[in-house]
Formats: structure tokens, C-alpha cells, sequence
């Protein structure tokens, strides 16, 4: 199945990873790296209407 993937951006700031996504102009941010990836598909498919399922990110850190 075809989908779409995101370019994202990470960083760490005072207990939690922030999150930029540049493609849609938004950021979101996660308590935990292992939660990185999930939080920007969520905020993504949230965003664009893109099923959860077709998204996938590629992490800049």
C-alpha cells in the first residue's frame, strides 16, 4: 500500500522530546524517545486526515 512519509525534527527540553513537523507547520512532543515516532504519526493523521496506518516519519535528531 502506498503511503506518505514525514520528515520530523526532535529535541530534547526539560523532560520531554519536542516534536517539529515542518511538512504540516505543527509540532506535538513526547514523554519518552520510544514515544517519539507514535505522537508525530498521531499529530500528523490528526492534521491531514491521512490514516494513522499510511503515515510514516523519518526522524532528524
Amino acid at each position: 500500500m502506498a503511503g506518505q512519509c514525514f520528515e520530523i525534527e526532535i529535541r530534547f527540553d526539560t523532560n520531554r522530546w519536542v516534536i517539529l513537523i515542518p511538512e504540516i507547520n505543527d509540532a506535538t512532543e513526547a514523554t519518552a524517545r520510544d514515544k517519539v515516532e507514535l505522537a508525530a504519526r498521531e499529530c500528523i493523521a490528526t492534521r491531514t486526515g491521512i490514516p494513522i496506518g499510511y503515515i510514516s516519519v523519518w526522524v532528524r535528531d
